[in-house]
């Protein structure tokens, strides 16, 4: 009979399990969702955020100042990581977030103009503010920063900002919009950002790095922290400035001209001496080390330059599969749209109109080797316009000797370091500029999780003391599953741990009695227990314990 046994019968055992009208038992006045406010709540605090902030920016009590720069700073963080939303309606989200509640502010004290001069007091104070805040979260959270892997990304404004001087045009995913540029140092072994710093949009990353790791060296007082970047980082003169400043690093060069004899001197066997396999068995990565010299031709001419002293590095020559492919597929796809260009050129455009012209028609040819496939103008000869019979032509001819060449270099790239403790074995050194993960996961959080983009700020002070804001934010996501990682699972994550407290809400009511009564619902065990076990049930949130739950 399975599940119809009871089916009109009146031992049917759900007739009257259920009632669909409500007993009246108390009346709400408000209920507030407080989702993962919930479990931000006492990270913050051991953060320290408003009390390290607070004792930087003095409190100007002449001004009639209610709530401190610190106060504001924290729910601003909080707003981030929770709900981020332009900074128009922070009021308005305050107010049905329970931020009252758990932070004790009146919603009516961060208004449009509390929330810009408190940007603006933390642009000002922005190194001091950081550094403390770096300093801070190392020693409370065990960290031992030995290896620190850098990176930038770009932070995209929507509108004109047409007085802003940190706004730029640049480089990167959306050059049609307004950016600054951000630089993060993550370290290594936890995956949590130390420093940041805030730069012109259209400011190259080349420029950007030596300055940095200065700061951030300056910053943790370590002067023997290994550095690990990316093309930006291992330019020859980025290696001469790094070396010069005895600043340890690891980096890709794009300086692939430097290297041409040292790719020469790679043979096929030497390359196979160290293989680090695919899943399927094949190679994925082959490696090789060699001795490079690093030098510059104006090294006595650019003035920023001038006084840095080349050296011998240590220098990987790397063959990977994917980027071999991609090389192939690349240059067959410049030699097809080169070869039809030439030949339009030659058969439809020449001696007609401008192209009667010599020197016009051998500028357009000329224009066809332009941008990244300009390295193969010496494999088709060097295309002329030449005159013949009293009419142009165009000569050219593939080289296919040097072809071959080329791909023989495909996959090969350099990685340069000034690390010569031979501690770091060849295999070491490749392992750990692999370990991108720390700081590409970073910069993939800033730009969804904790979104930085909806803002409309017209001031460049406060475009900058949000990005420092975001950047705590971003600070408090990966101390979070930092902790989650170390206490609970490998796999766990700060955005799973925040849905797991979605539903946590703040209720204020009346019994039928006319008794008030204010609590948190929907907290059960499992979340007491995940606070524990993350060591956040501490200064507000010391009541909580395990032994509550017996």
């Amino acid at each position: 009979m399975g599940r119809n046994k009871y089916r009109g019968s009146n031992s049917y055992p759900f007739r009257t399990g259920f009632n669909p009208k409500p007993k009246k038992i108390f009346r709400f006045k408000t209920e507030k969702i407080l989702g993962s406010l919930y479990l931000t709540r006492p990270l913050l605090e051991r953060m320290q955020i408003k009390a390290i902030i607070d004792n930087i920016i003095p409190l100007r009590k002449e001004n009639g100042q209610i709530v401190t720069t610190g106060e504001v700073s924290e729910v601003l963080v909080a707003n981030r990581l929770h709900h981020p939303r332009p900074l128009n309606d922070i009021e308005g989200w305050a107010e049905v977030s329970g931020i009252e509640e758990l932070y004790g502010l009146n919603p009516e004290h961060l208004n449009d103009d509390r929330l810009g001069r408190a940007l603006e007091d933390l642009e000002q104070y922005f190194e001091e503010i950081i550094t403390a805040l770096s300093l801070h979260v190392i020693t409370e959270f065990g960290l031992n920063p030995e290896e620190i892997l850098w990176d930038t990304t770009s932070i995209y404004f929507e509108g004109d900002y047409d007085n802003s001087e940190i706004l730029r045009f640049g480089y990167g995913e959306k050059p049609d919009l307004k950016q600054l540029k951000l630089s993060l140092n993550v370290e290594k072994a936890s995956g949590i950002p130390l420093r940041a710093d805030i730069f012109d949009g259209n400011r190259a990353d080349v420029a950007i790095v030596v300055e940095n790791l200065k700061k951030l060296r300056r910053t943790l007082k370590k002067e023997d922290l290994l550095f690990t970047g990316d093309n930006a980082m291992g330019t020859i003169p980025n290696c001469l400035k790094l070396n010069s400043n005895k600043i340890r690093f690891i980096a890709p060069s794009p300086a692939s001209s430097l290297f041409e004899e040292t790719f020469a001197s790679v043979t096929e066997e030497e390359l196979n001496l160290l293989v680090f396999p695919d899943k399927d068995g094949s190679a994925k990565f082959k490696v090789v080390e060699r001795g490079v010299f690093i030098n510059h031709p104006d090294l006595d001419k650019n003035p920023e330059l001038k006084g840095l002293k080349p050296f011998w590095a240590r220098c990987l020559i790397i063959w990977s599969k994917s980027r071999a492919k991609l090389n192939k597929e690349k240059r067959e796809k410049y030699i097809k749209a080169l070869k039809e260009r030439l030949t339009d050129i030659a058969a439809t455009k020449l001696n007609h109109r401008r192209y009667k012209d010599k020197n016009y028609a051998q500028k357009q040819v000329d224009k066809c080797f332009e941008g990244p496939q300009q390295y193969l103008r010496k494999a088709f000869g060097y295309p002329q316009i030449i005159e013949k019979d009293g009419c142009f032509e165009l000569s050219y001819a593939l080289n296919n000797e040097l072809l071959e060449k080329l791909e023989q270099k495909d996959g090969l790239y350099p990685v340069v370091t000034n690390v010569y403790d031979q501690g770091y074995t060849t295999e070491e050194l490749f392992l750990r500029t692999r370990r991108k993960y720390s700081v590409e996961q970073p910069i993939r959080h800033l730009k969804s999780k904790i979104k930085i983009r909806p803002m409309f700020l017209h001031i460049d002070e406060r475009i900058r003391g949000l990005a420092l804001v975001t950047f705590i934010a971003l600070m408090a996501y990966c101390i979070l599953e930092h902790l989650a990682k170390q206490n609970l699972d490998p796999k766990a994550t700060t955005n799973l741990l925040m849905k797991e407290f979605a539903a946590i809400v703040f209720s204020v009511g009346e019994m039928l009695d006319g008794t008030p009564f204010h609590t948190v619902g929907n907290v059960k065990e499992r979340h007491i227990r995940l606070i524990n076990k993350l060591g956040l049930a501490i200064g507000s949130y010391a009541a909580i314990s395990e032994v509550q739950l017996e």
